[in-house]
Formats: C-alpha cells, structure tokens, sequence
C-alpha cells in the first residue's frame, strides 16, 4: 500500500523559502521521494482548498476565517502565502501530484451537516485510489467514507484528549489505519494490535520522536524538520503494513 512505501512530508516538505501546503512544498517533497500529507477546507464560494488552519492569522498574517474567502479572494494578491504563492486549490494539488507520490488527505472539522466538504473531496479524488488515502479527527467524516467511498484507504486522527470519542464511533468508522500523536502513541498500540488497525505517527520533528516512532511499532511516520534518511530512518526501519 503507497501509505506505507515511503515517509510522509507534513504540509509538503517545507522550509523558510517553501511556505507549508504550497506547491512549492509539494513540488520538493516529490523531487525529495517522500508521500505527501495535506489538509482542506472548503471555501465560502464552494471549491476545496488547500490550508491548515482555520484562520489564515498564523501563516499569512491575516484575521479572518478560510471558510469566509471565496475563490476570488484567494487568487487575489491580498491573502498571498508568505513564499508569494496563491493559497492552491485542491485541483490544483491533484494536478501537481498527478500519481507521482501518494497524498494523504485529512479533512479538517466541518460544520456542515449536510457533508458537503466530503462530497466536494469525492468529486475531486473519485478513480484516485491508489494514490490518495484519506483521514480526519472527525469520526463523522470518516463514516461517510465508508459509507459512500469505501475504496478509499481510510484513517482516525487521534490523540488522548479525543480517543474516547473514536472508541465510541469505531464500529461505524472501521478505519483501515490509525495515525496518534508520536508523543503518546504507546497508548494507542493494544488497540492498533486487537483490531488490524495499521499506524501512522504525528508529527515526527526530532531525533527524539524517531526513537519514540520506533518503540510503539509504527508502520510509517508523518515527519517535518527532520530527515529521516539523515538520522539512519528509512521506510525498512518500520515493521511492515498489514
């Protein structure tokens, strides 16, 4: 499974000239042979973008809520990344990618009811399987994919503060992987081992969290400000998906 083959770049493999979820981070963690992590959100306007935050106060410097811009804002030159680049649209991503690395794709927290962010993401990823695998915190997001979008790999965000709350949605949601906080994984592997579940790490940014990866068994590390390579981490340091 491409999750597994290869590290995971957080936000793309970004740096001070490389803006986090831009292209030009996207374009070095592909050149760099490392899978991608991404987040979306949709805007006001309809059309799915690329961004972390619920505001674009910390890395554009800008109070207001990504969900309030439209598609016209964000091409505009006043929300501009801090590298100069337009905030991208998905499309535009899924474009970049086009296969040559794996994306995995977390859904952030929606407030819409009617699952409009998962419908917009389906029309976009539909006949991308094999390179796309998808995530939330969000049990609800992730019981309309396996509900509606089975074919897609699928996995809980978690950490302790909200683990209670996938052990109580874990029979709707069936995820095929859980990715925990790299921190506090240990807690997580019983469950990972009683149910087949495979596991990923977040956010892996010291030589300190490399070891910690390596004593709960993950399968695969979502990383930033590190290299694993540099460190002696390759993907054959992990025991293999199931």
């Amino acid at each position: 499974m491409f999750l597994f083959e290869k590290p995971i770049a957080h936000r793309g493999l970004h740096d001070d000239s490389r803006t986090e979820n831009s292209m030009a981070a996207f374009t070095y963690a592909m050149e760099r042979g490392y899978n991608i992590e991404t987040d979306v959100h949709l805007l006001k306007s309809g059309e799915v973008v690329v961004f972390h935050d619920n505001t674009l106060k910390r890395v554009c410097g800008i109070d207001c809520k990504i969900s309030s811009l439209t598609l016209d804002d964000i091409k505009s030159d006043r929300y501009l990344l801090p590298n100069g680049e337009h905030i991208p649209l998905f499309s535009e991503m899924l474009d970049l990618v086009d296969g040559k690395t794996g994306i995995l794709l977390e859904l952030k927290l929606s407030f819409h009811h009617d699952h409009r962010l998962e419908k917009a993401v389906y029309e976009l990823i539909k006949g991308k399987e094999s390179w796309i695998a998808v995530q939330s915190f969000s049990p609800y997001i992730m019981r309309w994919f396996r509900r509606n979008a089975p074919e897609f790999y699928r996995g809980i965000l978690s950490d302790s503060y909200v683990q209670w709350l996938h052990n109580i949605h874990f029979s709707q949601t069936k995820p095929n992987f859980i990715a925990f906080n790299v921190t506090r994984a240990k807690s997580i592997m019983k469950k990972c081992k009683k149910t087949g579940c495979n596991l990923l790490v977040w956010t892996v940014r010291s030589i300190d969290n490399l070891r910690q990866a390596k004593e709960c068994s993950a399968n695969n590390i979502i990383f930033e400000k590190v290299n694993p390579e540099e460190n002696g981490i390759t993907i054959d340091s992990f025991p293999p998906a199931k």
